[in-house]
């Protein structure tokens, strides 16, 4: 029996943000949007990550402005 291994990928936080920007929602309304600090999100686009409540706020904001699904988030 093989053993099929995953690696494990982590969301692309700065990819999300870009994505919703090519939309048109710049920074400051992904925050008003989402109840998050905009400075807390402009550290997610520098690399941080957010906790996990946040991320998934920002993920289901993603999913439904761009029709995509969560298994289509881009991943690093």
């Amino acid at each position: 029996m093989s053993r099929h291994v995953v690696k494990d990928s982590r969301i692309d936080w700065f990819q999300i943000l870009a994505d919703l920007n090519r939309l048109g929602v710049p920074v400051s309304s992904v925050s008003q949007q989402t109840r998050i600090p905009k400075s807390t999100i402009l550290g997610w686009k520098q690399g941080a990550e957010p906790k996990h409540a946040d991320g998934e706020l920002l993920i289901d904001l993603w999913i439904g402005l761009t029709g995509n699904n969560r298994h289509q988030a881009p991943r690093t």
